[in-house]
């Protein structure tokens, strides 16, 4: 499982890009924990390996095996990006980034 790693550090790294652009949460240190929530938890989707047999291979593609990993739902994730809510936008973000990661694995 060192996509994992990669997957986290990811989002770590996002996080830390959205803390630095975006001023608003540097005033306010709980609204920072909620950020760094949303964007870990969008290493949530991975759920959806669990519906599969087995649930994780190396050598599987995820894109379009997985439901939320399916192009069906890239469009959500794009439309998440243009609410208002910030938290909703960082997170559909993380999707992303998480789903370009696993795109990568797929070559």
């Amino acid at each position: 499982m060192p996509d994992l790693h990669i997957h986290l550090l990811s989002n770590i790294a996002l996080f830390g890009l959205v803390y630095f652009f975006d001023k608003s949460f540097k005033k306010n240190k709980k609204s920072l924990f909620y950020l760094f929530l949303t964007i870990i938890g969008s290493n949530l989707i991975d759920l959806d390996h669990l519906l599969s047999n087995p649930v994780y291979d190396s050598n599987r593609c995820s894109i379009n095996f997985h439901p939320l990993h399916s192009w069906y739902f890239l469009p959500i994730w794009f439309y998440g990006l243009l609410q208002k809510n910030k938290y909703f936008r960082y997170f559909c973000l993380g999707v992303l980034v998480y789903l370009g990661l696993d795109l990568i694995y797929c070559f």
